[in-house]
């Protein structure tokens, strides 16, 4: 029997079964570029996300150095709250005013006694002497609000003049306010609130609390 020699041989075959390897847009060549793709993105998001990790550290280390720096700088008043305390200084030693430093500024505190006869709002002469450097200090103070509050015992008062604690502390928050105005304080400034007993300084209802409810407080406000 002859066999047939390369010559005779289908050549079809042999072209088929190389096209599968080569020209076969079909083969797993494209499976390598989206490797590289998934890679090359996977990369970049890790990089974000260390970016990202950064900055967050760096957050917290600032979150955690400010508490401390704002601790220490509220342990001490506005330099315009402490020049008024500092002007005051001499009537707060002789115990004719009280002066704090608060939330909304700073409060002076007048014992009633100092300002009024018992169930009057008429200013008394002697303490023209305490007012008159109040509004002295007042008058070359930052020009911020100043609230005049006029607080009572619980003693309940009821006369020809005044029909309760209501009307009482408001007319000595005001006569106070009228001072003020007549020493150069800017109407506008000043405010006049009667508070009656509502907001006693001392809880107790003794002589010795009583008198310390009956007061006149000024809010200088920042």
């Amino acid at each position: 029997m002859n066999m047939p020699s390369d010559k005779e041989l289908p050549l079809t075959g042999r072209h088929d079964h190389e096209g599968d390897e080569g020209d076969d847009p079909h083969t797993g060549r494209w499976l390598i570029s989206y490797a590289d793709l998934i890679t090359t993105l996977m990369v970049l998001f890790l990089a974000l996300y260390a970016m990202q990790l950064a900055k967050h550290k760096e957050s917290e280390i600032r979150a955690a150095a400010e508490p401390a720096s704002t601790a220490a700088s509220s342990d001490q008043p506005p330099a315009a709250d402490q020049a008024l305390l500092a002007s005051l200084e001499t009537l707060r030693q002789r115990g004719e005013i009280t002066i704090v430093p608060a939330s909304r500024g700073v409060e002076i505190g007048i014992n009633a006694k100092i300002l009024f006869n018992a169930g009057d709002a008429t200013l008394l002469p002697e303490s023209l002497g305490v007012l008159g450097r109040i509004a002295d200090v007042l008058s070359h103070a930052p020009a911020g609000n100043i609230l005049v509050e006029g607080h009572t015992d619980s003693t309940p008062i009821s006369n020809a003049k005044y029909a309760s604690n209501w009307e009482l502390s408001s007319a000595r928050a005001g006569a106070v306010v009228r001072y003020l105005v007549e020493r150069g304080i800017e109407p506008h400034r000043l405010v006049a609130i009667g508070h009656a007993d509502n907001y006693p300084l001392v809880a107790g209802n003794d002589p010795a609390s009583r008198a310390l409810n009956r007061r006149v407080t000024l809010v200088v406000q920042r």
